[in-house]
């Protein structure tokens, strides 16, 4: 009887972790540093290809061929976007 717990346990065990990992490497994972590094090469023309656009939660792009991506913001940090104007403030 022990041993059927044990197996049990062990199966269990396995799975649970084997879910936990496929989370956790998750290799299209953005890190907030390289979030903040696209924010400023869209901010400042380094990119040309395609577009992006910012809000409270979310930094969204749409590439050139039409995909569109959306990465989560950093929790503890904000983005603050001035755009200098003589005229009108966009183009």
């Amino acid at each position: 009887m022990k041993i059927k717990i044990v197996l049990a346990a062990s199966l269990i065990s396995i799975i649970l972790a084997g879910c936990g990992q496929a989370d956790s490497n998750d290799e299209d994972a953005v890190k907030p540093d390289d979030i903040k590094a696209l924010v400023n090469d869209y901010s400042v023309g380094n990119i040309k290809s395609g577009s992006a656009s910012i809000t409270s939660e979310q930094l969204l792009v749409k590439e050139a061929d039409g995909d569109e991506l959306a990465y989560d913001l950093p929790k503890e940090e904000f983005f603050v976007s001035i755009a200098p104007y003589v005229n009108e403030t966009h183009p």
